[in-house]
């Protein structure tokens, strides 16, 4: 990416972002009336362009020509098998995975211990911006015309990264936009204030900046917020709800123009902070006539009376957190969601607002889809135009930053086809099914199994993580399950039967497992409310991404064992 000057005109950035989209979506829906032949035209020139790298040459490149010869010369791997490569990349070496043009390695989100890394090239930079941000605003602007463009955005992004000896910079790539404006920080934080309410000290936050904070108190400021765009639509609970727990603090300095003393944040940082503030008792007095009987009421609407749209990684596989949304905080609203998207690429995107399934993106990358059913049979892969509807299968990417036939651990429902693409709806993470005695308990069935619950017993779900304890035998799960507010009341036992029934119902051979005593009944706890975003807090505190982490269905370590089963509710 060039170094860029950023050009201020009278037109809101928005109205570029707007035209930039529609073309942008238009140029998708034409690559989805013939997928296979935008997906394997982009294998074939993906694998021209690095047939001279180190992992080319082992594999033979040069000799592919097909999709069967790449299947049949290129193995399927994971992370590890790759490993050593990327190793050697950061301390500087080229030409290893990949020949296009990196100066970065995005770092995955929530994992424990040395952190994996993807590298960012160029070409993988370039199918983000258009796939991810700009069909993106392509679909919202189809879907509500003018109202998104007159108004700024609360955006939750935040982002930092490392210098390497190398000259590598490691960790998110949105905190490297200065880089490429001309101008740099400054520039960057008018371009950014433009489009969104939060200044660049919460973008690219220095190290000890509540991010939290910066955020929230900026977008409180502007009655005219529009929409919210985020990552994940946890991330947007997590933000409402501290607005909801802080909005004493937040308007006293919204009307004084301070940065409360309470608030964590270097002192260059505040300073420059204060500089972008000035006292605003106007919109204090508002907001004091709105909060005057407390926040436990959906406040979005009235703190920003024409708000319209939702953007983010929501929908099924986040059921959970959208109900709570639309029930707390926001009402209806339009909902842009995003399609699967990670570190080590973007596979679908939306086609059109309020629709969870998204449709797979042929010119982003080449995907294979392996049926759940195959295991590690690699032979039963099928490619984009052999996918059948209702079928759950596991994604393979070839992406344009050196992963080949890489092995994501995802796994989509082929819901339907656009045009002549396929339409998915993430399921769950293949690597955390629980599976203590063959029963294979997938997160999809945990979320069935506690959405149900919830409503047979008369309470809210927040959120909830079930722990698969083989200390005892037989081995059992421990259901850990958070509640919106206190559930005091609630008959423990009644609780535990409840959640013994529904989770058979959802994974029938969990019963199976049962009657054949290879599995105990499940203990079930009730967790403290908004234990999931003390543990958000936690991680971003040790260095993860806010806007990264996923939500713990499964626990898989100590650190989220010790987390959790440490602030049960033992009133219960």
């Amino acid at each position: 990416m060039q170094n860029q000057e950023i050009t201020f005109t009278t037109n809101v950035l928005n109205e570029q972002n707007a035209k930039l989209g529609e073309a942008a979506l238009a140029e998708f829906r034409e690559e989805t009336k013939n997928p296979l032949e935008v997906t394997s035209k982009l294998l074939l020139e993906l694998l021209d362009d690095n047939k001279d790298t180190e992992y080319g040459k082992k594999y033979n490149f040069a000799d592919i020509h097909t999709i069967a010869d790449y299947q049949k010369n290129v193995p399927v791997i994971v992370y590890d098998d790759i490993a050593p490569y990327l190793e050697r990349m950061l301390n500087g070496e080229k030409n290893l995975l990949t020949a296009y043009y990196y100066d970065h390695m995005n770092e995955t989100s929530g994992t424990v211990g040395v952190p994996k890394v993807v590298p960012m090239t160029e070409k993988q930079s370039n199918v983000f911006v258009k796939y991810n941000n700009l069909v993106m605003y392509g679909v919202l602007n189809e879907a509500d015309k003018e109202d998104w463009k007159s108004g700024r955005a609360f955006c939750t992004s935040s982002g930092t990264y490392r210098k390497l000896e190398s000259g590598i910079t490691v960790g998110e790539a949105s905190a490297k936009m200065a880089d490429y404006v001309k101008g740099g920080k400054d520039a960057l934080d008018k371009m950014v204030r433009t489009m969104y309410t939060s200044p660049v000290e919460g973008l690219t936050p220095a190290k000890g900046t509540d991010t939290k904070y910066v955020h929230a108190r900026f977008a409180l400021e502007d009655k005219g917020v529009r929409g919210i765009i985020t990552g994940f639509y946890s991330v947007i609970i997590l933000y409402l709800q501290y607005i909801a727990d802080n909005y004493k603090l937040l308007i006293d300095d919204i009307e004084h123009g301070t940065v409360s003393d309470e608030i964590e944040m270097p002192d260059d940082v505040r300073a420059s902070l204060l500089q972008k503030i000035t006292p605003n008792p106007t919109r204090a007095a508002e907001l004091k006539e709105i909060f005057k009987n407390g926040s436990d009421f959906p406040f979005v609407k009235k703190i920003w009376p024409e708000f319209s749209y939702l953007s983010g990684v929501g929908g099924d596989g986040f059921a959970i957190y959208d109900d709570l949304i639309k029930q707390h905080y926001v009402g209806n609203v339009c909902n842009i969601y995003s399609g699967i998207t990670a570190s080590e690429g973007l596979w679908s995107v939306p086609f059109e607002a309020n629709n969870t399934s998204s449709c797979m993106a042929p010119g982003a990358s080449f995907v294979e889809f392996l049926p759940v059913t195959a295991g590690d049979d690699f032979t039963q892969c099928v490619t984009i135009d052999k996918v059948e509807v209702g079928k759950i299968y596991e994604l393979i990417i070839t992406n344009l930053s050196g992963f080949y036939r890489y092995r994501m651990s995802d796994a989509v429902r082929i819901t339907g086809f656009y045009n002549s693409t396929p339409t998915v709806e993430f399921m769950y993470r293949v690597n955390r099914t629980i599976n203590l005695a063959e029963e294979k308990t997938t997160e999809k069935a945990l979320q069935i199994t506690c959405e149900n619950v919830a409503r047979d017993m008369g309470f809210t779900l927040s959120d909830f993580s079930v722990y698969p304890d083989t200390s005892v035998t037989p081995n059992k799960y421990v259901f850990l399950i958070e509640p919106k507010k206190e559930a005091y009341g609630i008959d423990m036992q009644k609780l535990k039967e409840c959640v013994f029934k529904r989770l058979c119902e959802a994974n029938p051979v969990y019963y199976d497992c049962y009657a054949d005593k290879w599995l105990d009944m499940p203990d079930v706890y009730f967790l403290q409310p908004e234990t999931s975003l003390l543990y958000k807090d936690m991680m971003v505190a040790k260095g993860a991404s806010l806007n990264q982490l996923k939500p713990v269905r499964v626990i898989m370590n100590e650190v989220q064992r010790k987390f959790f089963f440490g602030l049960r509710d033992l009133e219960y």
